[in-house]
C-alpha cells in the first residue's frame, strides 16, 4: 500500500555494483593484495611519500602484532595524528582484526580529548610525535599503550619496535594473514565524533557498511566528470588526487581508502599553507579537488591565488558546511576552465547523502540529488508530516550509510531517528521538482526574532557577497523583548575601510524587517570554525558575550 508520506520520498540511483560482502579491511586490502602497483602516497610538504605495497606489508605486519598482543574483534583503538603518512597503517590494521577505530580530532583541547577518551576507552592509542604530548597513561589509565608511527620518537614505543618485538623480527605473507570476517552490515568498525557544534562532541558507531558505500559512492558519482573509470581504477590527466580533508574526518578517510584502494596517487599535506596548497594544483596539474567551504572562500577571494596557474581545475568538491551562490560565482570568474562546483551534502552520523553534479545537469547552491544507497524526505519538526517539493522542512536520511546510533547514549540515538527508522539531520532544506536538494539552515541555529525564523547561512551569503568583506559569522543576540536580535560578525578583507552602518545598511536593503542586523556588526579577525569547516557558533555566542559585558 502507497501512503502519502511515500509519494514525498526521493531515491538516489542504482548503485553500479552491490555491497561488498567483506568488511572494511579485507575490502580495501584485497584489492591491494590483488592488483600490486608501485603507486605512493606523497606528501608534498615534506618530500616523503610510502607506497601501497608498504601499506599492505606494514598493516599485515601491524596486525598480526596486535592480535598477539590480545587485541580481537571489538577491542578499541585510538589514533591522533596530523595527516601523516602512517595514519592508515593502524587504522587498517584495526579493521583487519574486527576492532573498532577512533580517530581523533588533533586539535581538540584538554577537555574535548579527555571527555572522548572516557567515552571511548580504547586499549591502545597510536599518536605521532606532534600529538604524544597530549596523552598520558597517568591521566587515561584504562590506555594499556600508547604507540608512535612516527620511527624518530625517544623515550616512547614506536610502532617498528612494538612490531619488531611481537613478531620477533619476523614479517607477516599478506596472501596468508587471516583478516577478521563478520557481517558487514551490523560489524562496528569506528566510533567517529560528531564536530561538537552543540555541546561535547559524541561517538558516532559506525559500520564497514557505512564506509564501504561511501567508497562506491566516491566511484560512482563524487567527482564523474573529472574522473574516467577505466578497469575499476580512476583516470585522469592530473598528476596525482590533492586531498587537504584531515584525515581523522570522514571525508579525509573515505578519500584516501578509495585511493589506497584503487591505487591512485594521493598528495597529502600535513598543516594546510596557502602557498603550497595552490603550488600543488599547479605543479601536478590537478584537475578536480574536494575542498572544505572556508578553502573555496579562500580559493575565491584570496590575492595569492592570482599568482599560480590554476588553470587545470576543473571540478571543485565542497562539503561540510553549506557554499553560498555568491562564492560560487566569484569562483568561475577566477577559474575560466572550472566546469563544475559540486556541492556534497553529508554529516558523520550520514557518511554522504547528496552529492552535486556537473554544472550540465545541476543547480547552483544545490547540493544535488540523492546519492546512490540513499532515499530522502523532507519532514515539518512540529507535525513530523512529510513535505512536497519547495517546502522547507528537516531534511531525513535512510540507506546502508546511516550510523548505528551513539556511542554509550541510548537517549541521543531515540531522538536523532523518526519511529519509523529515519536519521534527522537537523538541517532545514528543501527539494524541486527534479530532486535537486537545497540547504537552508541548521534547525537548532535558527535565531528567532518576535516569532519569525531567521537562518543565520542566509544573511552570511548575503554579507559575503559584500566587496568589503572575506569572511562572517551570524549569531542571535538575546533580547528580553524580541527573543534574539541578528548579529554579524565580521572579517574585513586587508586595506578597507568599511563600518557598521554601512553593513547594516547594506542587508537592509536586501531583506525583510525581521532579518535586519538589529543585534549590529562586531569586527573579529577571524572567524572560529572547526577542522571541518563549520563555523563555531557556540564560541561566537561567548564572542558575543564578553563584548557586550564590556559595553
Amino acid at each position: 500500500m502507497v501512503t502519502e508520506d511515500d509519494n514525498f520520498i526521493i531515491y538516489g540511483p542504482r548503485p553500479s555494483e552491490p555491497l561488498p560482502k567483506d568488511c572494511l579491511g579485507k575490502f580495501v586490502l584485497n584489492n591491494l593484495i590483488n592488483n600490486p602497483t608501485n603507486e605512493v602516497m606523497l606528501n608534498v610538504q615534506s618530500g616523503q611519500c610510502i607506497s601501497y605495497s608498504q601499506i599492505l606489508q606494514e598493516t599485515c605486519n601491524l596486525a598480526e602484532s596486535l592480535r598477539k598482543y590480545g587485541c580481537t574483534q571489538d577491542t578499541i583503538i585510538g589514533l591522533c595524528s596530523e595527516n601523516h603518512l602512517k595514519f592508515f597503517v593502524p587504522l587498517l590494521a584495526a579493521t583487519c582484526l574486527g576492532s573498532v577505530i577512533v580517530p581523533i580530532n588533533p586539535a581538540y583541547v584538554h577537555d574535548e580529548l579527555r571527555h572522548v577518551l572516557n567515552l571511548t576507552q580504547p586499549r591502545i592509542l597510536f599518536c605521532s610525535k606532534l600529538t604524544l604530548s597530549k596523552f598520558s597513561k597517568d591521566e587515561y589509565t584504562f590506555i594499556e599503550k600508547i604507540i608512535c608511527i612516527d620511527s624518530d620518537v625517544p623515550n616512547v614505543e614506536t610502532a617498528e619496535e612494538f612490531v619488531s618485538k611481537q613478531l620477533n623480527r619476523k614479517s607477516v605473507d599478506p596472501k596468508r594473514f587471516e583478516m577478521f570476517s563478520g557481517n558487514p552490515e551490523t560489524h562496528l568498525t569506528a566510533i567517529m565524533t560528531s564536530s561538537g557544534t552543540t555541546g561535547l562532541p559524541k561517538g558516532v558507531m559506525l559500520t564497514d557498511h557505512n564506509f564501504e558505500a561511501r567508497i562506491l559512492q566516491f566511484r560512482d558519482s563524487v567527482y564523474k566528470g573529472a574522473y574516467a573509470i577505466v578497469d575499476g581504477k580512476f583516470t585522469t590527466t592530473s598528476k596525482g588526487t590533492f586531498g587537504i580533508m584531515p584525515f581523522y574526518h570522514g571525508a579525509g578517510i573515505v578519500l584516501a581508502l578509495a585511493c589506497i584502494a584503487q591505487q591512485t596517487k594521493m598528495l597529502v599535506v600535513s598543516r594546510f599553507d596557502e602557498d603550497v596548497f595552490y603550488k600543488t594544483i599547479q605543479d601536478y596539474q590537478i584537475e578536480s579537488i574536494g575542498l572544505p567551504p572556508p578553502v573555496v572562500v579562500l580559493l575565491a577571494k584570496s590575492p595569492k591565488a592570482g599568482k599560480y596557474d590554476l588553470s587545470s581545475l576543473k571540478i571543485i568538491g565542497s562539503g561540510s558546511a553549506l557554499l553560498n551562490k555568491e562564492t560560487e560565482l566569484i569562483l568561475k570568474k577566477r577559474l575560466p576552465n572550472l566546469k563544475a562546483i559540486i556541492q556534497g551534502y553529508g554529516l558523520t552520523e550520514y557518511l554522504a547523502a547528496c552529492l552535486g553534479m556537473p554544472d550540465a545537469v545541476g543547480k547552483e547552491g544545490s547540493t544535488g540529488p540523492p546519492s546512490t544507497f540513499t532515499s530522502i524526505k523532507i519532514r515539518d519538526p512540529e507535525t513530523g508530516k512529510s513535505l512536497g517539493p519547495h517546502l522547507v522542512g528537516e531534511i531525513c536520511i535512510k540507506g546502508p550509510l546511516m550510523m548505528k546510533g551513539y556511542y554509550k547514549n541510548e537517549q541521543a540515538t531515540r531522538d536523532s531517528f523518526t519511529a519509523d527508522g529515519w536519521l534527522k539531520s537537523g538541517d532545514l532544506g528543501y527539494y524541486d521538482e527534479n530532486n535537486f536538494i537545497f540547504i537552508v539552515d541548521r534547525l537548532k541555529e535558527l535565531i528567532k526574532y518576535k516569532g519569525f525564523q531567521v537562518a543565520p547561512a542566509e544573511l552570511e551569503a548575503l554579507l559575503l557577497h559584500h566587496p568589503k568583506v572575506l569572511d562572517v559569522g551570524v549569531v542571535g543576540l538575546p533580547d528580553e523583548l524580541a527573543g534574539e536580535l541578528p548579529v554579524a560578525f565580521v572579517v574585513k578583507k586587508p586595506g578597507v575601510a568599511v563600518t557598521e552602518q554601512e553593513l547594516q545598511d547594506f542587508v537592509a536593503g536586501k531583506v525583510s524587517h525581521q532579518k535586519k542586523l538589529r543585534g549590529g556588526v562586531i569586527f573579529i579577525s577571524a572567524i572560529p570554525k572547526n577542522l571541518a569547516g563549520k563555523i563555531l557558533r557556540r564560541e561566537l555566542r561567548k564572542l558575543l558575550k564578553n563584548h557586550k559585558s564590556k559595553l
